[in-house]
């Protein structure tokens, strides 16, 4: 009798691992407690046109190469971006004087990464040095890398990943390898999904025998012979395993030690509001000034960045009601000469489940990996794996095949 694995959330990562999951042969079962699946992959349209309220783009060939896989359509394109100040002025992301210093740490930094790289190769998070558990700013200090600072700053804070101030080292350096790093610099080709990122969802969805929405995990406990009970508000139902992809309240999980893991991770508030705009745009731009501002706006982007279109897509930080939220958003967008006309959709998230670089430093991920699968327990995801496309894809079928392998049912 085939092994039978309850998959806990329903967004890209329980998805893709249930997909996984079930192509080595075990019978899957996924639980989100939302009514639609996908999460961060969430697509709203606009009579012709549409924007994403989460997932933007991909760089890897490995995504792209899933994305055919799964039958849905992707391409590569130019994304056009500027860096405005408060009035709508642009400025430069590195001051003129400043670029021979920082192609001089440009170049440094392949050596300067070598001995880490155990730790940024790794699938998930392993072996990470104690140099890494610091915050990226004081590492860059450390290092040399002032002006690198300010290369990574745009993607980590307009993207809802912290400030460099804030962030531990090995996030960021897991997130902007030297590959996305050289995409975004350079303004390569990215991925952008032809039909939304929500089609992702919907091949998955397609493929999959046993997905259940709109029923939250509530309980998961030891049931016997070493299996594992998902309680629902629907009832009760025997696994052979459970894979945690999304942060619960621990009080949901029965096994204390799992328990206790799960305690540990924070979130970010990240907010992303839709408009319809009276003119068509094309840029990417990013606020610079406001970064280390709740509510205000940190990044627009366009709905296409190949030609002008109408949808401009606004992202801000912090918990702040919405209608607080779309007013500070709205005197931002007017300051730097966007004609937005409405909102039309928005999405107030938490995202990034991270801990401090004290916990990784004391080997909070150490401890993650050596109690995989005890119990029938497994964390997986984004609580395991840096959360974007590329990352997870990769880590998730690695993940799949090392501890649910054909061989092990």
């Amino acid at each position: 009798m085939k092994k039978r694995i309850a998959v806990v959330g329903g967004g890209y990562s329980g998805l893709v691992l249930a997909y996984f999951l079930e192509k080595a042969g075990y019978t899957v079962t996924v639980f989100e407690q939302e009514e639609r699946a996908g999460g961060h992959c969430y697509t709203v349209f606009h009579k012709k046109e549409f924007c994403e309220l989460g997932v933007v783009l991909g760089t890897s060939e490995a995504l792209m190469k899933f994305l055919r896989q799964l039958g849905v359509k992707a391409e590569y394109k130019y994304f056009h971006r500027n860096f405005l100040g408060p009035d709508g002025e642009k400025l430069a992301q590195i001051n003129p004087h400043e670029i021979a210093g920082f192609q001089e740490q440009l170049k440094r930094l392949p050596k300067i990464l070598a001995p880490y790289q155990a730790a940024l190769n790794a699938q998930g998070w392993e072996n990470v040095p104690d140099a890494l558990t610091q915050s990226f700013e004081s590492w860059c200090i450390e290092n040399k890398l002032q002006t690198l600072i300010r290369v990574y700053a745009p993607h980590l804070v307009a993207f809802g990943f912290g400030k460099s101030s804030e962030i531990p080292a090995i996030y960021a350096l897991k997130y902007l390898d030297l590959l996305t790093l050289s995409s975004m610099i350079e303004a390569r080709k990215l991925i952008a999904f032809t039909n939304g990122a929500t089609e992702i969802i919907t091949k998955l969805a397609q493929k999959l025998e046993d997905l259940r929405l709109n029923t939250p995990v509530t309980g998961i406990a030891p049931a016997e012979y070493h299996r594992v009970t998902i309680e629902t508000p629907v009832g009760n139902e025997e696994f052979d395993a459970a894979v945690i992809t999304v942060p619960l309240n621990r009080q949901v999980i029965k096994f204390p030690d799992h328990a206790s893991l799960m305690e540990s991770y924070q979130r970010k508030h990240y907010n992303v509001l839709a408009y319809v705009a009276r003119e068509n745009y094309r840029i990417t731009s990013y606020f610079s000034h406001n970064f280390d501002k709740d509510g205000q706006l940190m990044l627009l982007f366009s709905s296409k960045p190949d030609k002008p279109g109408p949808l401009l897509t606004a992202y801000a930080a912090g918990d702040l009601p919405i209608k607080e939220l779309k007013a500070l958003i709205d005197a931002d967008m007017k300051q730097a000469g966007y004609k937005a006309e409405r909102l039309f959709a928005y999405k107030q998230w938490q995202t990034f489940p991270h801990v401090t670089g004290t916990e990784i430093k004391n080997g909070f991920y150490d401890q993650v990996n050596t109690r995989q699968g005890q119990d029938g327990i497994y964390f997986s995801g984004s609580l395991t794996c840096f959360p974007t496309l590329d990352k997870l894809t990769q880590y998730l079928n690695d993940f799949a095949n090392r501890y649910f392998s054909p061989d092990q049912l």
